[in-house]
């Protein structure tokens, strides 16, 4: 069972605003936008971040760890029982200091394929009814429960 505070809407843009200072504090000079895809299944979890210049140039750059404690919170925040929370979140910040999130409950395109206990692990930690599970979901969770 999910053992994180639910954030209403409020408490989740107030999480939002806390990432925001933690990246805006530790971005370089000379920014124009900054991109997070954040993705999780369980304990696997991807991250890509693209760092734009004012060349235009985008580089990988990493934020400081307190960036992705706000995900993790806002992802267990977001949480509904039996309905789950969001697999992947894209992030955007602007040089003006304006931001955008998507969430998506699509299934993440990781790097590296899933581990088998993955999706057991996210049922576990968020649990989704039946009804809730899209069919990849589904698919990955019926062999580890079998076993």
């Amino acid at each position: 069972m999910a053992a994180w505070p639910s954030l209403d809407s409020e408490q989740q843009q107030e999480t939002l605003e806390e990432l925001t200072s933690t990246v805006l504090a530790a971005l370089p000079a000379r920014w124009q936008q900054l991109a997070i895809e954040y993705r999780q299944v369980g304990t696997h979890i991807d991250v890509r971040t693209g760092l734009t210049g004012e060349d235009g140039e985008t580089e990988v750059w990493n934020p400081p760890t307190e960036a992705w404690h706000r995900f993790q919170d806002l992802r267990g925040g977001m949480y509904r029982e039996g309905e789950g929370t969001w697999f992947g979140a894209r992030y955007v910040l602007d040089a003006e200091e304006r931001f955008s999130i998507q969430y998506t409950e699509r299934q993440p395109a990781f790097r590296e394929p899933l581990g088998e206990h993955d999706v057991a692990a996210e049922q576990h930690d968020f649990p989704r009814d039946d009804a809730h599970m899209p069919d990849w979901y589904r698919h990955a969770l019926t062999p580890t429960a079998a076993a």
